[in-house]
């Protein structure tokens, strides 16, 4: 009999939401109030609105850039690495990566149609 009630009591326990559900549940709800009260805020304040606007814009475009820098060095990476491979190598890799964009190209062509 008690190792019944036991045993109901261990499984009413595990049916319950846990401690940290509670806590990130009222993260969210916190997060919420404060998001609600910057938007009143920004509202309040149409020039402190288009400078918010002005920062992220300049923000994306140096995320933009940062990210056309790595693409650059990546290109000239991959440049360094074909030149000093051996030939047979050069080839080989040569079709590999026109093959591997071929398939990208047209999936993106198959894609706008």
């Amino acid at each position: 009999m008690a190792d019944d009630i036991e045993k109901s009591l261990k499984e009413i326990m595990r049916s319950l939401p846990s401690e940290e559900m509670y806590i990130e549940s009222v993260r969210e709800i916190v997060k919420d109030l404060i998001k609600e009260y910057i938007r009143k805020k920004l509202n309040e304040n149409k020039e402190l609105k288009k400078e918010l606007a002005s920062v992220i814009e300049n923000y994306l475009e140096a995320k933009i850039k940062e990210y056309d820098s790595m693409a650059r060095m990546a290109k000239i990476t991959a440049k360094i690495g074909f030149l000093s491979a051996p030939e047979s190598i050069r080839e080989e890799a040569t079709k590999d990566l026109i093959e591997s964009f071929r398939k990208e190209i047209e999936e993106i062509i198959l894609r706008t149609l």
